[in-house]
């Protein structure tokens, strides 16, 4: 997964809506949290009620899955860059096999990989307030009947 800044246009979202027949073309998405060790990124204490949210919609509406995994590669001071499981209360995600996606208030798509909960979680990530807005209000992206991302 390379790296892309805030709220830039997200990548491939031609290919992926030819491939999947969603998003339709001209549809505006933007990239969130596809974070690089060698790019700074704004940081604050995650939020409880945030990270609840969030990890509802990595378990339950991840959307453009993979068949592989990306690992963190942000740096660990107590552990190895690993395949990230993460667990709230009783369930678990395998996170790095997809993305997430959110609606903002103003219409656009927010896509991100569902690594961004760890990166919040472990790395004190602060995302767009665009996107924390979204995924509080839970606008999930819900593609059409009979299209599998």
């Amino acid at each position: 997964m390379p790296y892309q800044q805030d709220l830039a246009t997200y990548p491939n979202l031609e290919m992926i809506s030819r491939n999947f027949g969603w998003p339709p073309p001209g549809a505006a998405a933007l990239a969130v949290g596809r974070l690089a060790p060698e790019h700074e990124f704004p940081t604050t204490l995650p939020d409880d009620a945030f990270l609840d949210a969030l990890f509802y919609l990595c378990a339950h509406r991840s959307i453009i899955r993979v068949r592989s995994f990306h690992n963190c590669l942000l740096p660990h001071a107590t552990r190895p860059a690993a395949i990230c499981v993460v667990r709230r209360g009783d369930e678990e995600v395998r996170l790095g096999s997809a993305e997430i996606g959110v609606v903002a208030a103003g219409g656009e798509l927010l896509l991100a990989p569902n690594l961004v909960f760890h990166y919040i979680e472990e790395h004190h990530y602060q995302p767009p307030a665009i996107f924390t807005e979204a995924v509080l209000a839970r606008r999930t992206i819900t593609p059409p009947a009979g299209v599998l991302l």
